[in-house]
């Protein structure tokens, strides 16, 4: 049973919602130490396996935060991941998809996460996960990132300290390399789901 557990514990799990609810996590405890001046019980072994699930279940509210936020359409330009948008050389490999999986009424979006499912299943090497388990995590982070730059923001407005101003450009700076990561990982994810599709298409694995 123990196997069958943590066999399902995988690469994405660790990067998409681990590290990312423990990023958040460290976040939230820093907030409420420095600015709320509050008793936090300090990371030891007796409170680890508590902070591993807080960490987990951050990690969850997080990646739903960003799913909710490419889900609306003014905020869409924050994150990468427009399932909609693809190039010439792109929307050739989604029609050999439509005619692979004999679909002939399916949109774009459907076609890809197809394709992305086939390859994540053909990918022998594990790039495919590896690739969209970061862009997972950089996306995180970069929520994170943004939300603390809002609350240091409010901050900075109600009462100016060079403390909170420094703490708040280390924030956006922290977002904007998060949030450039996320790209470079997303285009890494779409153009190896379509190399992989193609590769194994022709060779007729």
């Amino acid at each position: 049973m123990e196997q069958k557990i943590f066999s399902r514990f995988n690469v994405y799990d660790q990067f998409g919602y681990l590290m990312v609810g423990a990023i958040a996590l460290l976040v939230l405890v820093f907030n409420a130490v420095y600015f709320f001046k509050l008793n936090i019980v300090l990371f030891n072994i007796n409170t680890l396996l508590v902070w591993f699930i807080v960490a987990y279940f951050l990690g969850h509210l997080i990646q739903g935060m960003a799913n909710l936020v490419t889900g609306i359409k003014l905020l869409r330009f924050l994150l990468p991941e427009d399932k909609g948008n693809f190039n010439d050389e792109q929307k050739e490999v989604l029609e050999q998809a439509k005619e692979y999986f004999e679909l002939q009424k399916q949109d774009e979006n459907r076609l890809w996460n197809l394709c992305y499912m086939f390859a994540n299943a053909k990918d022998i090497t594990g790039q495919v996960q590896a690739f969209n388990s970061y862009y997972s995590m950089y996306r995180g982070w970069f929520i994170v990132f943004i939300l603390k730059s809002l609350f240091l923001l409010y901050f900075l407005i109600s009462a100016y300290e060079w403390k909170t101003l420094f703490l708040f450009l280390t924030s956006v700076f922290f977002a904007v390399i998060f949030g450039r990561r996320s790209r470079r990982f997303w285009n890494y994810t779409r153009d190896k789901v379509f190399d992989t599709f193609v590769i194994v298409r022709k060779l007729n694995m």
